[in-house]
């Protein structure tokens, strides 16, 4: 089935930016704020390279943070 206009669905999931919501097979998958944020990039960006400068600036805007948060969010994400 088909996500609705704003949602992605990709395999089991769905994800929705505008609820701040990532469903698996309609269930809950609950993300840190910042791991939300970074596979909305992805997901927005799919099939193309995302380098990790646009991932910190569109995920951290103005922020100065290590490239190890990137990694943690990743990580999470991979996890989930």
């Amino acid at each position: 089935h088909k996500a609705a206009p704003g949602r992605h669905q990709f395999g089991p999931f769905v994800l929705d930016p505008s609820e701040r919501l990532l469903t698996q097979a309609g269930r809950r998958v609950v993300l840190r704020a910042k791991a939300f944020d970074t596979l909305c990039v992805l997901v927005e960006r799919a099939g193309r390279l995302v380098s990790k400068e646009e991932l910190m600036d569109r995920v951290w805007p103005g922020e100065m943070v290590e490239e190890n948060n990137l990694s943690q969010s990743v990580s999470l994400i991979r996890r989930a």
